[in-house]
């Protein structure tokens, strides 16, 4: 008898394994399908959003029509705008979803990064600040010698 439920446990837990493993595993066409998908969506929701929450008459005809649909929870725009709201929280998540695994090996590196202290960094800041400077005297002064030879060159 115990056997038997040890056979039932090894087989549930395999197939609890697979089944895990299965979502697990990265099928990147089904998350480029899924970004772009919440890309459009997140554009809809955020034009009903718009089209709702605005009191600007190029709207209404988008409205009237969304209000007209036959379906009850359409029909006050206080619904409207809080459906929309949903519907671009879910496209937000489901980008970031989508985009955590490009993200999350940088994440782990990022604790590697030895970071430079205040007197390194102020010492950098000054020395390229300084070169901007020191350039764009450079150019203005190229350009204030230039022009006048320039415009007597072309006779202007």
């Amino acid at each position: 008898m115990e056997a038997k439920v040890e056979n039932k446990k090894d087989e549930r837990l395999k197939l609890t394994a697979r089944v895990w493993n299965f979502i697990k595993e990265e099928h990147s066409f089904e998350n480029w399908l899924l970004f772009v998908l919440a890309l459009v969506l997140l554009v809809l929701s955020l034009y009903i959003l718009v089209a709702a929450a605005s009191d600007n008459n190029s709207f209404a005809d988008t409205y009237f029509n969304i209000t007209q649909s036959g379906w009850g929870i359409f029909d006050q725009p206080w619904k409207v705008i809080t459906i929309s709201s949903v519907i671009v929280a879910l496209s937000v998540a489901s980008i970031v979803y989508c985009l955590w695994p490009v993200f999350k090996p940088s994440i782990k590196e990022l604790k590697f990064v030895t970071w430079t202290n205040k007197r390194t960094l102020f010492v950098n800041s000054v020395t390229v600040l300084s070169f901007i400077i020191l350039l764009s005297g450079f150019f203005y002064l190229l350009d204030f010698a230039l022009v006048p030879l320039i415009k007597l060159i072309l006779g202007d």
